[in-house]
């Protein structure tokens, strides 16, 4: 699937083949799992989840247990399993990337896919259609405390600084924001088209599809 020249029309005639690949991009909690779910669910699409590949490796059943496994950047041995995580994600990104088994396919990536290497990224290019889930900056602060409450594996890729005399939380708190900004700008790059998130928030597979051929124009 040539998703760099990708029109509707083709889009549609790759759907009724089952040779469409779809990834998402974007924050966590963005909604990418929901959408790929609902595509699971109602239009047959294999569902793909990098998270659930990563959990499996390191042996854990829960994101819970990657995030406490992780820790914080300033936990002793942070660098190491972070560097771990990022191997992983980076090996099941490029394998899921070239998945063909006559099944649409989903794939459902990370936040921090866009801190993978080049090859991988352009792999996933390449071969999926790639839609960025963007969120508004509300949406960024309601993250940023949800982070705080439920944390979730976070990848800092040295966006992660501390002062002198800051305290750990604020230092996360004064670089949390700085590494999403990144992130976004790494997310519009990657991404074949940009969709607002609020656009398929409640839709169905068969609505969500609409959109992104809309997009596709």
């Amino acid at each position: 699937m040539n998703s760099a020249l990708l029109t509707s029309q083709e889009m549609d005639a790759h759907i009724a083949a089952g040779t469409f690949r779809l990834s998402f991009i974007g924050m966590s909690n963005a909604g990418k799992s929901y959408r790929s779910k609902v595509l699971n669910r109602e239009a047959n699409f294999l569902w793909y989840q990098v998270d659930e590949q990563i959990q499996q490796a390191l042996g854990f059943k829960t994101m819970g247990e990657i995030s406490s496994w992780l820790g914080y950047p300033t936990s002793v041995g942070y660098k190491d399993r972070e560097r771990q995580y990022l191997e992983l994600e980076n090996r099941f990104t490029k394998e899921a990337a070239m998945e063909t088994k006559g099944q649409n396919f989903v794939f459902d990536t990370t936040g921090s896919v866009a801190h993978l290497d080049q090859e991988t990224l352009q792999i996933l290019k390449e071969n999926c259609l790639v839609v960025h889930l963007m969120v508004d900056e509300k949406s960024i602060e309601k993250m940023m405390e949800k982070f705080f409450v439920e944390p979730k594996p976070v990848a800092w890729c040295g966006y992660f600084t501390e002062r002198e005399g800051e305290t750990e939380e604020a230092a996360l708190r004064r670089c949390y924001p700085e590494i999403l900004a990144e992130r976004l700008k790494k997310y519009r790059a990657l991404a074949h088209i940009n969709i607002p998130a609020e656009e398929v928030r409640d839709a169905t597979a068969e609505q969500t599809l609409a959109v992104i051929k809309n997009y596709l124009g």
